[in-house]
């Protein structure tokens, strides 16, 4: 069975490589899960793990190691091999291990694959409001250009998320991006009442820009999980529903 992905334009054009961001379809879970779940507790684990390894076939590298880790809405960042285990709590993970392929799962927060231009090393982050805030994005390439791999030598995909007609949200998270992006223009807008909408795409972006990486090198693949019926949605879904994921490793 073959799992349909998306891909980045600007993540296919970097040599050994392989990358994709899964929809919900193409996996053998039932009911809500239905059927390409990678994570979550609600379904059966056995059957994750099938949909898992269904993802790693369709990428080429059955033989590497699906790695996820237990992720807490924060910004930690951490370098893994294809032996992590998920009880690593960080939100970010990178590698140079061509054993693993990095998997950050989602279900309306925003995926945000990482590569090396040459293919040295991949890092993907999971990137919720929270995340969004505590610029999780810049703390990846902070990490990256640590081991030497300076910002312009990043190519990045932002993946799909919901979307910033769809992202309704209250005064508290107003004032947390805001104080984490001041004058954010159109990326938060106001709704109706004391709500508003927030553009996790533009912030993403915006943080990356900040931190360095040239706007050529960074592609979004911008579809909206709650509008797209092909994604798991947890707001959409009320909470009820599997995980998608953003995907990456080398080749």
């Amino acid at each position: 069975m073959t799992v349909a992905m998306l891909t980045s334009q600007v993540l296919s054009g970097v040599p050994g490589i392989v990358h994709g961001f899964t929809t919900r379809d193409g996996g053998v879970s039932q009911g809500p899960f239905a059927s390409l779940n990678l994570g979550g507790a609600q379904d059966e684990r056995s059957t994750i793990e099938t949909n898992r390894a269904l993802v790693l076939d369709t990428l080429g590298r059955k033989d590497a190691s699906f790695v996820a880790l237990r992720q807490v809405h924060g910004n930690d960042v951490v370098q893994v091999t294809r032996l992590a285990g998920r009880s690593i709590e960080a939100d970010g993970l990178w590698t140079r291990d061509r054993g693993a392929v990095l998997a950050v799962l989602v279900a309306d927060c925003v995926p945000i694959l990482f590569a090396d231009h040459r293919g040295r090393a991949v890092g993907a982050v999971h990137a919720g409001w929270r995340g969004t805030a505590s610029r999780i994005a810049a703390e990846m390439v902070k990490r990256l250009k640590d081991a030497d791999i300076p910002p312009h030598d990043l190519r990045i995909a932002i993946g799909p998320a919901i979307g910033p007609s769809d992202f309704e949200i209250g005064p508290d998270v107003v004032l947390a991006l805001e104080t984490a992006f001041p004058s954010p223009g159109a990326a938060i807008r106001p709704g109706h009442d004391d709500r508003s909408y927030a553009d996790l795409w533009a912030l993403n972006k915006r943080c990356l820009l900040e931190a360095g990486v040239p706007e050529t090198c960074i592609d979004v693949v911008a579809y909206s999980t709650l509008a797209d019926g092909r994604f798991f949605s947890h707001r959409r879904d009320k909470g009820v529903t599997g995980r998608q994921a953003g995907v990456i490793g080398l080749a």
